[in-house]
């Protein structure tokens, strides 16, 4: 059985889901990643908002509930909002990853074409990396080309609309992020 390990922007996943009035249902995009596959792992990376540190707490909780591993770090100030860039901690965590563990495959929920170096060091190490995304709207083409293979968040979306006639309520509202769909290319 493959082995695999979840990577999450979150703050890039949750934008394209509330920005396309999806839900995300956590614990069930994981356990649609992970179908007929071992889950090694799930990291998520959460920015907190330096004007208000306790606010994501309820979310927080409520990702490690599922099965996440959070890492979360305070932003800063930038104009009327705050910007944490988490970049780096996640590529350092996925080259960790790939050095201790030693997954079969890693999925990264980020349409951010940032991480490309990165994806392309872990297939040359011989790591499959499945990107899942929303095409054309938070997945840059470059991400979706360099990858092993591309999840389609859209047609997940789709299917799970279809299997549930009505949408799920999130489990608390601070919870509030959405849902997915695979189609994977050729390594």
């Amino acid at each position: 059985m493959e082995r695999i390990v979840i990577f999450s922007d979150h703050a890039n996943m949750a934008a394209a889901f509330d920005q396309l009035g999806y839900p995300l249902d956590q614990a069930d995009l994981i356990d649609y990643l992970t179908e007929g596959r071992f889950l090694v792992e799930a990291h998520t990376f959460v920015p907190i908002d330096p004007r208000d540190p306790s606010g994501r707490d309820t979310l927080i909780e409520a990702l490690w509930k599922v099965g996440y591993l959070v890492h979360s770090k305070v932003g800063t100030i930038a104009g009327d909002g705050y910007r944490c860039n988490f970049d780096v901690d996640l590529t350092l965590e996925m080259m960790r990853t790939a050095e201790i563990v030693k997954p079969d495959i890693i999925v990264l929920l980020s349409g951010d074409k940032d991480f490309v170096p990165a994806i392309l060091e872990l297939r040359r190490r011989g790591i499959r990396v499945e990107i899942a995304a929303f095409p054309g709207h938070n997945a840059a083409r470059d991400i979706m080309l360099k990858g092993s293979g591309f999840i389609d968040l859209e047609r997940y979306r789709q299917q799970r609309w279809e299997a549930h006639e009505t949408l799920p309520e999130p489990p608390c509202a601070d919870f509030k992020d959405n849902a997915v769909a695979r189609e994977d290319a050729p390594a």
